[in-house]
């Protein structure tokens, strides 16, 4: 009997209904991170130093942001998540989750510059790093070796499902551009394109990938549903501690 295969109209779905059930948290963790990300384009004004603290500060909130989102879909499965306890369960893991986008970030962009299909092909095997990070409790390099694990056997409709939210992402980063544009290129615009660009897109790309994550462990088990999660730890039997 063959292997379960990922659906890509499936897990599109599956993140659709994430987005319905936990709209709230999700609205409310997106708000707050764009604001903060918003407020750190005020940096730039201090010159190239500003804006090495201004990227710096954007990777602390961007991982942040993956490992909460992560945690709430992956970890607290039809419960409504409180962002103070999704802070708590990110916090032991925080540095990982900061390191694993940073090297996954590095090989993929040294992927794109090899004739850009290795960039794709390490975008897509390495896509849920950060979640392996989250939920498993993994190192940097054991994740990446999980998330490959994980994507290989399935990565063609991986890769079409994150083709899909990219391509969604770009539309909506196009359409900040054009409203934002009349503000000119100074400083109002930086703020402004830097709020409405994370509050629109990152989304997507962070709930998609929880749910990617989610899918290809469930297909690993062989079993239609998640693992039920403990109460108190929300960790799935055979990750608690």
């Amino acid at each position: 009997m063959a292997a379960p295969r990922l659906e890509v109209g499936g897990t599109l779905r599956a993140t659709r209904e994430e987005f319905s059930d936990q709209s709230g948290t999700i609205l409310r963790l997106t708000l707050l991170f764009s604001a903060l990300n918003g407020a750190t384009a005020l940096l730039t004004l201090a010159g190239g130093v500003g804006w090495a603290v201004s990227m710096g500060i954007a990777i602390l909130l961007g991982a942040a942001y993956t490992g909460m989102i992560t945690g709430l879909i992956c970890l607290r499965r039809g419960r409504a998540g409180e962002i103070g306890e999704l802070w708590e369960a990110v916090k032991p893991v925080l540095a990982r989750l900061i390191w694993v986008t940073l090297v996954a970030a590095v090989g993929v962009i040294a992927g794109m510059f090899a004739f850009i299909l290795p960039g794709l092909a390490l975008a897509t095997f390495w896509s849920v790093s950060a979640q392996a990070v989250m939920v498993e409790r993994r190192g940097v390099f054991d994740a990446l070796g999980r998330s490959f694990a994980l994507v290989r056997g399935n990565a063609w409709p991986a890769f079409g499902f994150l083709a899909v939210l990219g391509l969604i992402s770009v539309l909506l980063l196009l359409l900040v551009f054009i409203v934002c544009r009349p503000l000119g290129d100074g400083i109002a615009y930086e703020v402004a394109s830097s709020t409405l660009g994370n509050l629109v897109s990152t989304p997507f790309l962070a709930v998609g990938s929880a749910v990617l994550y989610r899918q290809l462990t469930t297909l690993e088990r062989g079993t239609d549903e998640p693992a039920a999660t403990d109460p108190e730890s929300g960790l799935p039997p055979d990750l608690r501690p």
